[in-house]
């Protein structure tokens, strides 16, 4: 049972981690095949996509893993059944609902608040992915409440590889951000047959179980009341969430052009790219933590928690610095044949400040869920929400497109220190503070070496290749490794064919522990 729950929670890590990759290849790919005005409005309708999908899954597929889960491990399989065939009516009749209203109501609305007549079709388009999504949700939720996570992984990746193929085609054939929009629907059409055909295929007694269902009216309306009791609150976090993300790219459109919201659309997922190591860190601390709180082994929750906060800085602190001080640069590379995008290098400075507070808040999101205070995380994200609006609406008049970069690091960096605050007081988490600021000293020097070289290509590519080994020398100087470094370093060249000979030899010598203790 433990070797299972491990590998599914390797399983849905590496996807995660592969998705977010595939994410990010498809925004990079729609930036280089659209104009700066075409993929201005994809970044405006994006949100309004996350948002009416998550409405219209109405929180379903965490509430059917929970309770399949449950009525599997308790033999009530009749209730499963039935709780599945409620969940499927929901998100159909969600799924049509909130379609219907985007393309007939919502998108017609949006385009007179943002006086602009070329946001309609890729708005209403958005109305028709909203029903295949909904239904997918529930399938995906039966999936990992049964522990069959690589049918997630399958549905997943076939939603993306077929959505990234045909935004591509439909573009080149001369669709633009239509076709970009549209590529999603088709993704989600493929998924939703995907998925069906996985149902059929291995759990043909959920098909059966469900024909020979008899409820009536009465008994659906009291299941659809449970599922949608547990659900509201996994509805108000995720779209908290998105809202933190995206607010200010629909604000934006109020005061400035189109084109210049690009400029934001382009710079965030570069600022978001850090956030793939500290999300892996998340995902990974959330079981750890609650299994330690449980069985109230504090001290190891502790350790588990100060190295992961630790980690964390490690790894973000010379990427964060290096886009901030470089962000002009890395934007002529990244997008090489459109150096015109290099306009949104204050942009991407501000926004990775922000990613890298929001890579804290991540880590101590998931330990206070973990320690037992789900609803502490959704109120922070909620006040998160609220705050991001209104600051939005005070910045960006002022600032433009930089508002909404301000905002977006002042809202972060706002939940990262209140998330510290109520960790430190919940869990008593001493901060071992000594450790923190060697990073931030090291932080320092390569802040240093990097702001005295030239910026251009040339000093780009100087700091890229000698940032790592500076950061590196002066953690080891300053004693800023520990002997958990050392024995990860160890497990992991353990694993790999190559010896890690120079790391380990650093890591050594910047810590207290001898060296022949280590040799072998």
């Amino acid at each position: 049972m433990v070797n299972n729950f491990l590998k599914n929670n390797l399983a849905i890590l590496f996807g995660n981690v592969f998705f977010k990759i595939g994410g990010y290849i498809y925004k990079f790919l729609m930036v280089y095949l659209l104009n700066n005005y075409a993929y201005g409005i994809l970044t405006i309708i994006s949100p309004f996509q996350n948002i009416l999908q998550t409405l219209a899954a109405g929180g379903l597929p965490p509430t059917i893993s929970k309770y399949v889960s449950e009525y599997n491990a308790t033999n009530q399989k009749e209730n499963s059944y039935k709780l599945i065939l409620v969940s499927i009516k929901i998100a159909i009749l969600l799924g049509i609902t909130f379609g219907l209203l985007m393309i007939f109501f919502i998108a017609p609305l949006l385009v007179k608040i943002y006086n602009n007549k070329s946001l309609l079709l890729p708005l209403q388009i958005i109305g028709l992915i909203v029903p295949f999504s909904a239904i997918v949700g529930v399938f995906r939720g039966i999936f990992q409440g049964t522990y069959e996570m690589t049918h997630i992984l399958t549905s997943r990746a076939i939603e993306q590889i077929t959505m990234i193929l045909s935004a591509i085609v439909l573009i080149i054939l001369g669709f633009s951000v239509v076709g970009a929009i549209f590529g999603s629907v088709i993704g989600f059409f493929s998924s939703l047959i995907s998925v069906i055909i996985i149902l059929h295929k291995y759990f043909l007694d959920v098909f059966q179980g469900m024909l020979k269902l008899k409820m009536d009216f009465k008994e659906e309306i009291k299941i659809a009341y449970k599922i949608i009791s547990f659900s509201i609150p996994v509805i108000l976090t995720a779209i908290s969430e998105i809202g933190i993300y995206s607010m200010t790219t629909t604000i934006m459109p109020l005061f400035i052009t189109i084109s210049e919201v690009g400029y934001f659309g382009i710079a965030e997922p570069i600022a978001r790219l850090p956030l793939m190591i500290s999300n892996s860190l998340a995902t990974t601390i959330l079981p750890v933590t609650s299994e330690m709180f449980a069985s109230k082994n504090t001290n190891i929750l502790k350790k588990y928690m100060f190295n992961a906060l630790r980690y964390n800085l490690i790894i973000m602190v010379p990427i964060c610095l290096f886009i901030m001080i470089f962000s002009k640069e890395v934007l002529l590379v990244m997008f090489f044949t459109k150096p015109f995008y290099s306009k949104g290098a204050n942009v991407l400075t501000i926004l990775t400040l922000g990613m890298f507070f929001y890579s804290i808040f991540a880590i101590t999101s998931s330990m206070i869920q973990g320690a037992g205070k789900p609803k502490s995380s959704m109120y922070l994200l909620i006040g998160g929400f609220i705050q991001i609006l209104l600051l939005s609406f005070i910045f960006i008049p002022y600032f433009g497109v930089n508002g909404g970069a301000i905002s977006t690091t002042l809202t972060t960096a706002t939940m990262t220190l209140i998330s510290l605050i109520y960790l430190n007081k919940h869990i008593s988490l001493k901060f071992n503070m000594g450790h923190y600021l060697k990073i931030l000293f090291a932080g320092i020097i390569i802040t240093i070496f990097l702001l005295i070289l030239p910026k251009n290509l040339i000093g780009f590519y100087i700091g890229l290749l000698f940032l790592f080994p500076i950061y590196l020398i002066t953690l080891m100087i300053i004693k800023g490794f520990t002997t958990d470094d050392l024995n990860i370093l160890m497990k992991i060249e353990n694993k790999i064919p190559f010896k890690l000979t120079i790391i380990k030899k650093m890591i050594i010598k910047g810590t207290e522990v001898n060296f022949n203790e280590y040799r072998k």
